[in-house]
């Protein structure tokens, strides 16, 4: 493999790429993850593994002081995972090659280090959207499985529900109620379209509603889900998302934060943005805030990019780059790993949001962290 370039930490992310006005919040109250959870495939087994990083020992220091104190360095580079947590191998039969469960549904515990069998989601194709709603009256969150493009599956969109059967009516034995369960829900399709890909979504209306755009930019449009109604609507006047990816709505903030669609150097920055007054008003989103964060060699372009919310004003720039052999397509990179790729990097990268009303709203870069996809590929983070 050929010597990388490095990547450093920015010392003041808060010159931002663009300075708008400057907010005066209060302090998160969202419970904190020790974890982040990466998905890799071995090339040779087909096994997937789950491994958890440590964000205390990886991604933060003890405290903000020591985050602001800390002079820009080279990102260090992790040698190996940590040892798998779990790990999910192939049905053996031909037909189900590379599909673990062989397209069955399994919630793992990550606590208890067990696993439950769930309702059978139908085929998404490549790359699925999976949205999660907490709603305070109901016992668990709310899964939303889209895919992102246009599959021959008759349901490219579920929702996986925690509660009484929808028969619990008719009991049998009345001394044994019915116990609550995962159920399955197939919903409408968004009418994208056609051949447009869902790049960004979020959700609005403390769940109620779930925003997605799909690309091109400009062209395809974006589209409101009524959670409770099953519906479809337009955005008026053709408005899109800011942001490349999922949007993580930030209560004490009253913003919702993620990467941003585009940048003037190319690269997918943390920003934030109202979508609040697009969907009331009409009007087309703008971003707020942009933060350079991590400075990454101009060549170096993300294929796949996440901003994972640890919860106390904490987050994890999450960045996937690919570096492709001249004359081969990139996007074969899942069927031919191997003979296209020269590497293929994991960039993770911890920040903490905070705020004061003598400073606004400001970002403090903490850790970040490298790894090299040899002996695996990557899956998924969470």
């Amino acid at each position: 493999m050929p010597e990388l370039p490095q990547v450093h930490l920015r010392d003041s992310p808060n010159t931002p790429v663009h300075q708008w006005e400057r907010l005066a919040v209060g302090t998160m109250m969202i419970g904190r993850r020790r974890f982040v959870n990466m998905v890799a495939e071995n090339l040779k087994s087909g096994v997937c593994s789950v491994h958890r990083l440590n964000v205390s020992e990886h991604l933060f220091y003890p405290s903000t002081a020591e985050a602001e104190a800390a002079k820009s360095a080279a990102v260090p580079r992790l040698e190996a995972l940590p040892p798998p947590a779990t790990t999910f191998r192939s049905a053996p039969h031909p037909r189900w090659k590379g599909q673990p469960f062989a397209l069955r549904t399994a919630l793992y515990d990550v606590e208890s280090s067990s696993n439950y069998e769930m309702p059978y989601l139908s085929y998404k194709g490549y790359d699925p959207i999976t949205i999660s709603i907490a709603r305070p009256d109901a016992p668990e969150e709310e899964l939303y499985v889209l895919s992102s493009g246009p599959t021959a599956a008759s349901s490219g969109f579920e929702a996986l529900t925690f509660g009484r059967p929808s028969n619990s009516k008719v009991n049998l034995f009345p001394s044994h109620p019915p116990e609550e369960m995962w159920k399955l829900e197939s919903l409408p399709r968004p009418p994208l379209p056609e051949a447009s890909l869902v790049c960004s979504h979020a959700v609005l209306h403390d769940g109620r509603t779930i925003c997605v755009t799909a690309a091109p930019y400009g062209a395809a449009g974006t589209y409101l889900f009524d959670t409770v109604k099953h519906e479809w609507t337009q955005a008026p006047d053709g408005w899109d998302l800011p942001f490349f990816g999922g949007a993580e709505y930030v209560p004490d903030l009253k913003l919702w934060l993620g990467l941003a669609a585009t940048g003037d150097d190319g690269h997918h920055h943390l920003c934030a943005s109202d979508l609040s007054a697009p969907v009331e008003e009409g009007k087309p989103p703008t971003l707020k805030h942009q933060w350079q964060v991590v400075e990454m060699p101009e060549e170096w372009q993300a294929t796949m990019v996440s901003l994972i919310n640890l919860g106390e004003g904490r987050f994890c720039i999450f960045k996937l780059i690919h570096d492709h052999i001249p004359g081969t397509d990139r996007y074969d990179a899942e069927f031919s790993y191997q003979g296209n790729l020269r590497w293929c990097l994991a960039l993770l990268t911890g920040v903490e949001i905070n705020s004061s009303p003598e400073h606004g709203l400001r970002v403090v870069p903490h850790k970040s962290l490298s790894y090299v996809f040899t002996k695996d590929t990557f899956k998924c983070v969470l």
